[in-house]
């Protein structure tokens, strides 16, 4: 005669059944029942058949492992951690990418790239017979590569058993935040030096530096427009710069704000006269970048006063740019496999020598500064 045990065994043979409709579909523990009773004994036989069946392979293993919901292993079976990484990285939207070309490279490889002037020009006008002159076309060469940044943290089992406040579950998110700065920080890099604007592009030979090195003000940014409209290329052709980027650290965050802002301003004559003028002209085509790696990067001085004109990044050729490795273009969040697990085939999420839990971020990435005719800075010094 079957026992209602062996009836639950025939429909947990089913491999559409659960072990919890099998059971009466109970998704609670039973009051517990004394020890020695026949019905404590009579559950305690059947539990014994139940593993001994899995035990032997009478039984499939997913027998057992459903019995087992993730919900029992939140530690283990918790959001992936390469998921809550790219969701706060992607949330964040870097200034970088406002003036700075993003790039793809293919690998570690040193790669080049080139700038031609073509022969684009007015024509010449030719006489009877004569012959048309002929151009040969500029190259300019631009190169960079890119490296390897990584940082990670350990936790060991003892920190782990304690953080009863979950202090530690952000750490992930942490590192997500260092993967953004250190792009931030690599870019700024690229356009700024201890003193402001970087000497070795930002120079005279280069014209994209503003003269006298004035404060930021509407007359000033109005003068830099004008000069980054007014570029030519290496024959004299003109450069069409249809919008531009304005980049400041925090100490000029709203002044720069105030004048692209401002809905009218007063304009004083030569006699004392004033006058009103509706509109903003300088806010056309115009956006605000707030670099917050300005203030660290420009360490010596500046820092609060100066400021730069960036073209559009996306035009035939961008002032700076920045590439990450083809395949690895977001960082990726990695852990340590454990080396360590209990008898009877659980694995533990710390390794057996130290007792440790250990994650690091890895992110390539690498750029340069490339044509200086696609933007202007200053000081802000006045001198």
């Amino acid at each position: 005669m079957n026992t209602m045990f062996e009836q639950r065994i025939q429909a947990l043979d089913a491999d559409s059944a659960s072990v919890a409709a099998s059971f009466g579909g109970e998704t609670r523990v039973a009051e517990h029942s004394r020890r020695g009773t026949p019905g404590w004994e009579s559950r305690l036989l059947e539990a014994e058949r139940f593993m001994q069946d899995i035990r032997v392979g009478r039984r499939g293993v997913h027998h057992f492992v459903e019995a087992m919901s993730t919900s029992d292993f939140p530690l283990l079976f918790a959001d992936s951690l390469d998921r809550q990484l790219y969701g706060a990285y992607e949330a964040t939207q870097p200034t970088w990418q406002n003036y700075a070309r993003a790039a793809t490279v293919n690998d570690f490889r040193e790669v080049k790239r080139f700038a031609t002037s073509g022969v684009r020009g007015l024509l010449t006008r030719v006489g009877e017979l004569a012959e048309h002159p002929r151009r040969a076309a500029d190259m300019a060469e631009y190169k960079y590569s890119v490296n390897k940044y990584e940082a990670g943290f350990a936790l060991s089992f003892e920190t782990m058993i304690n953080d009863d406040l979950g202090a530690f579950l952000r750490l992930p998110q942490d590192l997500a935040a260092s993967a953004r700065d250190s792009e931030e920080e690599f870019v700024t890099r690229l356009f700024a030096g201890p003193s402001g604007p970087r000497a070795d592009v930002y120079k005279t030979a280069n014209d994209n530096v503003l003269a006298g090195n004035p404060a930021l003000t509407r007359d000033a940014l109005q003068a830099a427009i004008t000069k980054l409209m007014k570029r030519k290329d290496e024959r004299g052709n003109p450069i069409q710069v249809t919008s531009v980027e304005l980049v400041v650290g925090t100490g000029l965050s709203l002044a720069a704000s105030e004048i692209i802002n401002a809905t009218e301003y007063r304009a004083a004559g030569p006699n004392g006269d004033v006058t009103i003028i509706k509109g903003n002209g300088v806010g056309g085509n115009l956006r605000i970048s707030t670099n917050y790696f300005i203030d660290s990067v420009v360490s010596s001085a500046n820092a609060d006063t100066s400021w730069w004109l960036f073209a559009n990044p996306n035009g035939p050729r961008p002032a700076l740019e920045f590439g990450r490795l083809r395949g690895y273009e977001q960082p990726a969040l990695y852990e340590k496999i454990p080396d360590m697990r209990r008898l009877g085939g659980a694995e533990v999420p710390w390794s057996f020598n130290h007792g440790a839990s250990e994650k690091k971020v890895q992110h390539i990435y690498g750029g340069s500064f490339v044509d200086p005719r696609m933007t202007v800075a200053s000081n802000g010094s006045g001198s």
